[in-house]
């Protein structure tokens, strides 16, 4: 039992150091995404379409460890924001996930790797997916790390 208890704060204290950028105009999907984040111990920021969220990455501020993406939204929607993302240099290295109620091949005219998850979200599959692409991200930044000493 205490290791359990052990892997838990050790996650936690993990993802205390995590940073999600959510990127949806429902503020309700907003504030229950950021509501479980936070209490599995990520910081998280919010944003409601693609062009608010390109003003947070450029604002000079933490650029997040991962990006949950709505692909539908007002002024600029995710397909727009993921193919500028990918054409910048500095935020192309960026994991995102998508969140679509869209089928499949809307999805696939990305053309990214990004990973997919419907609409609704189920939410043992979003945290899941979500611990493989940061754990994955942390991995790499540690590659790089290491490889320029």
């Amino acid at each position: 039992m205490l290791a359990v208890v052990g892997r838990v704060q050790l996650l936690s204290m993990q993802n205390k150091r995590k940073h999600i950028l959510i990127v949806d105009d429902s503020l309700d999907n907003q504030t229950l995404l950021k509501m479980l984040l936070e209490a599995k111990g990520y910081n998280v920021d919010c944003t409601s379409n693609g062009e608010e969220a390109l003003c947070l990455l450029h604002s000079g501020t933490k650029l997040p460890d991962i990006i949950l993406l709505d692909l539908r939204m007002p002024v600029m929607d995710g397909f727009d924001f993921r193919q500028l993302q990918c054409e910048d240099p500095s935020l192309k290295h960026i994991p995102v996930i998508i969140m679509s109620g869209d089928d499949n091949t809307s999805v696939t005219k990305l053309k990214t790797n990004s990973e997919v998850l419907q609409k609704p979200l189920n939410i043992s599959t979003l945290m899941a997916t979500l611990e493989r692409n940061v754990f994955r991200n942390s991995q790499s930044e540690q590659s790089i790390h290491l490889g320029r000493h």
